[in-house]
């Protein structure tokens, strides 16, 4: 259990990493810089270790290109634009209804059938959206907002649809066609990073204000939330199965959150932390639920 603690205490230090980051450069070259360093490295290990499985077939190249467009892109673009305005415990908050959105996913692509109980785990869920929709900074305020949700939230919702909808797409070429997890995401890295830099040239000032301080950063960043935390969390997998791995997820926004308290000196508002207990107990009702009702959601995937 320490080391699963110890791996969302990691996972949740790439939201204060990004904000601080950002001082230094601008959210598209920050993403593509990112995704097109880490997905490197990942290629060039994955062609040194097993070159036989470095290749792709034409018929996956459209999954492989939503994967970049909508995954890496998209998913990332948005979650920084979001970054720099937004509170660090805000941002990763959102990212804790990744199994809600998935089970949704599930149900309206798929026909998935939810059973009741889960059905009321993902409804307290998603009650638990409210408190933090509902809560605003002041440069949230002065941006302006739309049914109280800010356009900054409004990016985060998009990022959080499309992260799950990527991965369901990555899990499919992973079980149902037998590539590596590894080369999967860093091809798409690689090529979401490309297209965030080749944007960032076309829209914003591509400067870097202290590039040493950036870079070292950067580094830090890769290797700690892409390298140490990819294969701490393989490895946990073959002593905790996927689905309680997920439900540990929701103490990262409690250390993220910690970490905004201590390095940006944010205050964490109530909101906080009504949603936190109002979203703990609906993945509770839900995971435990599908714990005792095995579904047949991965056969499905395949047909997407």
């Amino acid at each position: 259990m320490t080391f699963i603690i110890v791996l969302q205490a990691l996972f949740a230090t790439s939201f204060p990493m990004g904000k601080y980051l950002l001082h230094f450069v601008s959210p598209l070259f920050l993403s593509g810089s990112r995704m097109l360093a880490a997905g490197s490295i990942l290629l060039m290990y994955e062609y040194y270790m097993r070159p036989k499985e470095f290749k792709f077939k034409k018929e996956h190249f459209w999954t492989l290109a939503q994967i970049t467009v909508l995954g890496m892109y998209a998913t990332y673009a948005l979650r920084l634009y979001a970054l720099e305005i937004l509170d660090v415990w805000k941002v990763s908050f959102f990212y804790n209804f990744s199994p809600f959105l998935t089970a949704l996913y599930a149900y309206l692509l798929f026909n998935q059938r939810l059973s009741i109980k889960q059905w009321v785990g993902l409804c307290i869920g998603l009650l638990g959206m409210l408190p933090i929709l509902i809560s605003s900074s002041p440069a949230e305020a002065t941006l302006g907002s739309f049914l109280s949700i800010s356009k900054y939230e409004l990016f985060l919702i998009i990022s959080v649809s499309l992260h799950c909808y990527s991965w369901i797409l990555i899990q499919k070429l992973v079980k149902h066609e037998n590539y590596q997890t590894s080369i999967v995401n860093g091809f798409c890295m690689a090529m979401g990073g490309t297209l965030s830099l080749i944007n960032s040239y076309m829209v914003e000032p591509m400067t870097i204000s202290e590039p040493a301080t950036f870079f070292k950063g950067l580094i830090i960043m890769i290797f700690v939330s892409n390298i140490l935390c990819h294969n701490i969390y393989a490895g946990l997998l073959k002593k905790y199965s996927a689905t309680f791995m997920s439900f540990t997820s929701f103490l990262s926004p409690i250390f993220a959150a910690l970490y905004g308290w201590a390095f940006f000196q944010e205050k964490i508002s109530w909101h906080f932390y009504v949603s936190i207990v109002i979203v703990l107990l609906g993945l509770y009702i839900f995971y435990r639920d599908e714990l005792q009702h095995k579904t047949n959601f991965e056969e499905k995937i395949v047909k997407i």
